[in-house]
């Protein structure tokens, strides 16, 4: 704390304001002055550059301050210009820091009648004026006879009420005037009944608004003809979240901070409601409160101009029925909740037979696919929803198909002259013996149509091959046989046609199966992979390369070895990765700064194209 030169009040310097605001949010002020009265107040100003920002600020309410702060200076005068007495009979004076609440206890308990509805309003005069803030059917500048205004260079002036352009939530003054003081006018009548009178006006606020927890008040304004709570919850946004902020359950045109918010989650919540509110209803909803300050960086002012209601309602289809059931599943949970954070209008849809029939009575814009496996992931669905016309998540029908497909790939990244295991079609068991003359063994036995390590086995005698193979041939498709790679194995996340960085693997399973990557605490995940730049850059650009050939679009996931010898061999590549708490491209992104509820934004931005 500074204290300034010849006066009596406090300058603090880079003062976090969160304290200071009602939604209990907002960086730091450059400068906070709190003056010890009114004729400090005009002393303070006075010291002030000509060009220096300066924002008023008292009890914080209707009142967003972002989280990068306020530049200048930040006057704030809760608790300070307090000043409240009788003129005379039916007029009474009030500085700017009172809180509106006090004015209507003070009115009532002296037989004046006509501020009652100030009890509703939480904030002080100074607020109230600014914005002629009302409240159960009363506005503040009904009551405004004159104000007392101070400007840039400290001069004081006395003004008239109709002086001021005045209407619903608005007032207009000069950019560089703020209200010190005001003269209100009210009407003689009965003390009791007026406060009893604010006395049910509070048991009503209590009973309809969220007052026991933290937000600015009404957060639009209502309008013509209808109420902006009416249109909210029409819309079906009550007790909707972003972050740590929320449509508040108890009344819809509030936002409440749920324990963790930040100023740029309650933005976010306040921009999607009134997309949702103009697309449902046609109505284009007006802010009430406030929103000053600058934002952390650049990137949160792009994030808030990327408005979830640009997706409409988002379907994300889960489960299938493929043998990778379980951990879409899991993945469908993960993804759905990280877009409901992000404030986008989802609903999870667990596929269990035909995706038409499970779309078909959801009125849904999009699809975000987590459908891991045969039925997702194979070009299937997104052949059925383009016939349906739902743009979807990933890559389209031909490269979902050519993915999937690990034997088809292979011959894709063979014929443009990239390395892959050698193979060999097992069709049946008499094949077992040429299998065996090209690759020896030992040599790794895959269903070409199963992902998450389904039905392979490794096999190194004539017996074992056989078993793996009969394991393999019931999942229904194509199975061959690839010659065993002895080296370190490394995964590389692929987003929107830019890699991440190289995870290397490391189990002490025979290899990384299913348990090994579902379940296994055993497993290592290195991320950085351990690679000079080199390799590290090499190994990326070949899993850009590798998902181009096959046409992927949006993301994916491409395994590589670096073998014994030093060569990098292709294995697979996977479009509809995995969402899991063990999965690869989530940490992988997580290593390049993006967190996983960002990660399922980028894919999801994936469908707009």
């Amino acid at each position: 704390m500074v204290k300034c030169v010849d006066m009596k009040g406090q300058l603090l310097t880079n003062e976090n304001l969160s304290k200071y605001t009602s939604w209990r949010v907002g960086g730091p002020a450059e400068k906070l002055y709190i003056p010890f009265d009114k004729a400090d107040l005009c002393e303070f100003v006075k010291t002030l550059s000509i060009n220096e920002p300066v924002f008023w600020m008292g009890l914080g309410s209707n009142l967003l301050v972002r989280d990068g702060g306020i530049p200048g200076t930040v006057i704030n005068t809760k608790g300070r210009l307090k000043g409240l007495r009788l003129i005379d009979d039916t007029t009474v004076y009030v500085e700017v820091g009172v809180p509106c609440a006090h004015v209507a206890r003070f009115c009532a308990e002296r037989g004046l009648i006509g501020a009652e509805f100030l009890a509703g309003i939480p904030g002080t005069m100074g607020g109230a004026l600014k914005m002629n803030a009302g409240a159960f059917g009363g506005e503040t500048w009904r009551l405004v006879k004159a104000v007392e205004t101070l400007d840039l260079a400290g001069q004081v002036t006395q003004r008239l009420a109709e002086e001021f352009s005045v209407s619903y939530r608005s007032v207009k003054c000069n950019e560089n005037e703020w209200f010190l003081s005001a003269l209100l006018t009210l009407q003689k009548g009965d003390s009791a009944a007026s406060q009893q009178e604010i006395k049910a006006l509070l048991e009503k606020r209590a009973q309809t608004q969220p007052t026991n927890q933290p937000s600015c008040g009404s957060v639009f304004k209502n309008p013509p003809g209808d109420f902006a709570a009416r249109l909210i919850e029409a819309s079906g946004l009550k007790g909707f979240v972003i972050g740590g902020a929320q449509v508040s359950e108890k009344h819809a045109n509030f936002i409440v901070n749920i324990g963790n918010s930040t100023a740029s989650d309650i933005e976010k919540l306040i921009y999607y409601v009134q997309d949702k509110v103009k697309k449902c209803h046609g109505v284009e909803l007006q802010t009430e409160v406030c929103m000053v300050g600058e934002f952390n960086s650049a990137k949160q002012h792009e994030s808030l101009l990327k408005s979830p209601a640009q997706f409409g309602r988002v379907a994300v289809l889960m489960g299938g029925s493929a043998a990778e059931r379980p951990v879409s599943l899991i993945s469908g949970a993960a993804v759905y909740q990280a877009l409901l954070r992000k404030g986008v209008d989802a609903v999870a849809v667990d596929v269990t037979a035909s995706p038409i029939d499970a779309l078909k009575d959801l009125k849904v814009d999009r699809v975000f696919n987590i459908i891991h496996g045969r039925g997702g992931e194979d070009g299937v669905l997104q052949a059925v929803l383009e016939v349906i016309g739902l743009p979807y998540t990933g890559s389209g029908v031909l490269a979902s198909a050519l993915a999937m497909d690990k034997l088809r790939t292979k011959l894709c990244w063979q014929g443009y002259g990239l390395v892959t295991p050698d193979w060999f079609l097992l069709k049946n068991e008499s094949d077992i013996p040429a299998c065996i003359e090209k690759l020896g063994f030992p040599v790794i036995v895959k269903p070409a149509l199963e992902g998450s390590s389904i039905g392979m086995s490794k096999a190194s005698t004539p017996d074992e091959l056989h078993k793996a193979l009969l394991l393999a041939l019931k999942y229904d498709c194509d199975v061959y046989a690839e010659k065993w790679v002895t080296g370190k194995e490394y995964t590389v996340g692929v987003l929107n046609d830019q890699a991440l960085p190289v995870i290397r693997l490391e189990t002490p399973h025979v290899f990384y199966d299913y348990e090994a990557k579902y379940n296994a605490t055993t497993t290592q995940y290195h991320c950085p992979a351990g690679l000079t730049d080199e390799q590290e850059l090499f190994i990326r650009n070949l899993a850009v390369q590798a998902s181009r050939v096959i046409g992927i679009k949006g993301w994916a996931r491409v395994d590589v070895f670096i073998d014994a010898e030093g060569q990098y061999q292709l294995i697979e590549v996977n479009t509809v990765p995995g969402m899991t708490d063990h999965s690869l491209v989530p940490m992988a992104a997580k290593q390049a700064g993006i967190d996983f509820d960002e990660l399922v934004w980028q894919v999801l931005e994936t469908s707009l194209g």
